[in-house]
């Protein structure tokens, strides 16, 4: 594993990030419960979430059988249903659907979105206490990290996943400040500028302030972390006794490709994610993604071809790792994990 460095200026700067190419736009909608009459801005910047790239190691996969879309995680070799920025993107726009309501002015607003992102990399600071690393594996020389407080180890940096989430959150709620600040410019126009609600302000020290703090993130979540030789000192150890004390991630695996699901979502699962609509967890954590029906067509076709097509059993005759187990459909328990053959 590389080190941790320096976070980039923005999304477009990050190597190696895959964009969405199967994921509509008017389930990802429905994903965030955004109706089709909210507020205007609050669609915006939905769309602009919509195209963002995922997360480092996630990639969009898609089950040939049901066209249902997934999203895997290749250095955690793990797959799930739902979008792997749903939580970060449904609190940005619960944000905004909030401070669109109250009728901010722009100085407000900009208070507002400093404190919104200020909140989360308080919130990251102090997750990132809890993780030792990053630790090097005795196997294979690379590293790892462990999080005391819930004896998780992952072989992804967990200061790169916050880096991610706050330069996602920081382009989406700083885009809807310029839109708003344009927005006001050209309802006033030309006109002697008038001191009121929604009267225009100069945000120029705002966002250069919001740009240079997002330009220390990386030392602060890099200064967050706990070291090993400190971890193993507060638990009355010595650094060289890290490995033994906090266990290492299963190892990695090694190329290959996850299966698709083999599972449809049937009607009465259908349903039952419909009827749970109600639920804390938000519309992010329901969604199913589908590829369109044209498609969908198309893999149904080549499947009734090729009836004896297994992935997992070609693998295995032709003596490689077989790939992960996908995701259970949503509203099913998940299957006990397999121990696969070394």
């Amino acid at each position: 594993m590389d080190g941790f460095t320096g976070a980039p200026g923005s999304l477009l700067d990050w190597p190696g990030l895959k964009r969405p190419h199967h994921l509509d736009l008017q389930q990802f909608l429905d994903a965030m419960c955004i109706s089709p009459l909210s507020a205007p801005a609050v669609i915006e910047v939905a769309k602009r979430a919509h195209v963002m790239p995922y997360p480092p190691h996630f990639s969009e996969q898609v089950d040939a059988a049901s066209g249902a879309l997934y999203f895997y995680h290749d250095l955690l070799d793990e797959a799930s249903w739902q979008h792997p920025m749903a939580q970060s993107m449904s609190e940005v726009i619960r944000f905004i659907v909030a401070v669109v309501a109250e009728r901010l002015n722009l100085g407000t607003l900009a208070q507002r979105i400093e404190a919104e992102l200020a909140e989360t990399q308080r919130i990251a600071a102090e997750e990132l206490v809890n993780w030792v690393g990053p630790i090097t594996s005795a196997e294979d020389g690379g590293s790892y990290y462990y999080n005391r407080s819930t004896g998780q180890s992952e072989w992804e940096d967990p200061r790169e996943r916050w880096r991610f989430d706050l330069q996602v959150r920081y382009e989406l709620l700083v885009g809807f400040l310029v839109a708003e600040e344009r927005a006001v410019a050209a309802h006033f126009g030309d006109r002697e500028q008038v001191r009121g609600t929604h009267s225009p302000t100069d945000l120029t020290p705002t966002l250069t302030s919001l740009a240079s703090t997002m330009s220390s993130v990386a030392s602060l979540l890099e200064s967050s972390m706990t070291a090993p030789e400190v971890a193993a000192a507060e638990s009355g150890g010595s650094a060289d006794l890290g490995p033994p004390m906090w266990a290492q991630p299963r190892a990695m695996r090694r190329g290959g490709l996850p299966l698709p699901p083999r599972a449809t979502v049937s009607s009465s699962s259908r349903g039952q994610l419909e009827s749970s609509r109600g639920s804390s967890n938000g519309g992010a954590n329901r969604a199913l993604f589908a590829i369109p029906p044209h498609q969908q067509r198309y893999a149904s076709d080549v499947l009734q071809q090729e009836p004896q097509h297994d992935p997992l059993r070609q693998a295995r005759s032709a003596g490689v790792r077989p790939p992960p187990s996908p995701p259970p459909p949503p509203g099913s328990p998940p299957p006990p994990r397999k121990v696969l053959p070394s």
